[in-house]
């Protein structure tokens, strides 16, 4: 019932548009992390996690990576479970925004060595190439990518 009970609250939600989070942020994390995304049309992130995501309407998508401990198999494993069924080969590449956050850094876009950026790069065109994913650095960059129209709430009971 969790599951269901988090895609009304999200669908209730006045104002608020769903963001799906691959990853496990702490709390504390992902909320400077969502101080930093403007919301598309002055509205409000309402996150939800990827074991929730099934149900619910999410419009955008963010990647939580913590540098420290970098796998890019169990990334890929993760992305695969969740995205897979909305990512269509036929139609565009699913924008996943890459946030990368260190834990003993208050930055939370921390400079990556080069065998961890390649890492990330790897996973990158391996999303891209099976599962039609494209991951995102750049915030700019994945928020002109997101749909433009908000999903809309059914009426009809």
């Amino acid at each position: 019932m969790t599951d269901q009970a988090a895609g009304l609250r999200a669908w209730a939600a006045p104002g608020s548009v769903s963001l799906g989070v691959i990853g496990e942020p702490d709390d504390e994390a992902l909320m400077q992390a969502l101080a930093q995304l403007p919301a598309p049309a002055g509205r409000r992130w309402q996150v939800t996690l990827e074991a929730q995501a099934a149900s619910a309407t999410v419009r955008a998508w963010v990647l939580w990576v913590d540098a420290a401990q970098v796998d890019v198999a169990d990334l890929y494993r993760r992305v695969k479970r969740t995205l897979a069924p909305v990512a269509s080969s036929a139609g565009p590449a699913v924008p996943l925004l890459l946030w990368v956050q260190d834990a003993g850094n208050s930055g939370t876009r921390p400079t990556l060595d080069a065998a961890t950026a390649q890492l990330l790069t790897n996973l990158g065109t391996t999303l891209r190439r099976f599962l039609n994913i494209e991951l995102i650095r750049d915030l700019a960059d994945w928020q002109r990518r997101l749909p433009e129209e908000l999903p809309k709430p059914a009426t009809d009971f």
